[in-house]
């Protein structure tokens, strides 16, 4: 077995005939929790390159992110506006360029930034 095969069946997709044609499809796994719609390829090779194609594409992730701070009045927290980006890494420094802007010319003290995968 090839290791880009190996790859499309570890990450969840699914190759079957029907009706003539292959259908591809990709359910949510641990490693990789996005899915997307059946689509109907002419033949399996087609079906194949569009899997590869599909697990090779960056994926834009929706987090959620809050920041713990202290201005005085004690602690206080701040949901932050959605994130959007590929990985965790991303969504943090999205998340700490949203704090700084927010936050501009106040003393605040920034006792944590959180950011977590938004779930559907």
């Amino acid at each position: 077995m090839s290791e880009e095969l190996r790859d499309i069946i570890l990450n969840g997709f699914l190759v079957y005939p029907s009706n003539g044609k292959f259908i591809v499809k990709k359910e949510a796994v641990p490693e990789s929790n996005f899915t997307i719609e059946a689509k109907e390829c002419d033949s399996y090779g087609q079906a194949i390159e569009f899997a590869i194609e599909m697990l090779k594409k960056p994926r834009i992730l929706k987090w959620s992110g809050v920041v713990r701070y202290n201005r005085g009045l004690g602690i206080e927290y701040k949901n932050l506006s959605f994130i959007e980006s590929e990985n965790y890494e991303q969504a943090c420094e999205v998340a700490k360029l949203q704090v700084e802007d927010f936050f501009k010319n106040q003393k605040v003290i920034i006792s944590e930034i959180k950011v977590r995968l938004k779930s559907k």
